[in-house]
């Protein structure tokens, strides 16, 4: 009787998780096909996302999937592109990316290295304790 009060417990916390990783997951790989500009390329880290709270303090869920990159662009000319992707958020919204330029210029090889994050937020939490 008490494991399954414990799995009950356990699995009410969970299934809001698991449900919002796969949503994640989702636009993780919707941001990984979106094809890349000319003259760059994938970055040391890839693809990486996360969801939580990121943004303000109430309850809700916010994705964040940012990606590294090498390019041979300059910084307006890739800011431009992504900030045009329109790639399909969790609930089907176009999101557009913010670029974030490497300060440190271009390296020996003539590639700057860039990071790209997709943001969508306030989405309702339900009982995932990441997004409280």
């Amino acid at each position: 009787m008490l494991l399954g009060v414990v799995c009950a417990v356990v699995l009410l916390f969970k299934i809001p998780e698991w449900r919002n990783d796969v949503a994640l997951a989702g636009l993780e790989e919707r941001v990984s096909a979106h094809p890349l500009p000319p003259n760059t390329e994938r970055g040391d880290h890839g693809v990486q996302g996360t969801v939580g709270l990121q943004s303000g303090n109430s309850n809700h869920c916010d994705y964040l999937v940012r990606m590294s990159l090498r390019t041979k662009l300059p910084g307006p000319e890739i800011t431009r592109y992504y900030e045009s992707a329109a790639i399909e958020g969790v609930a089907g919204r176009a999101l557009a990316g913010t670029v974030h330029v490497g300060v440190s210029g271009s390296g020996q090889d003539g590639y700057t290295a860039v990071i790209v994050e997709f943001f969508d937020g306030f989405h309702e939490p339900g009982m995932d304790l990441r997004c409280y």
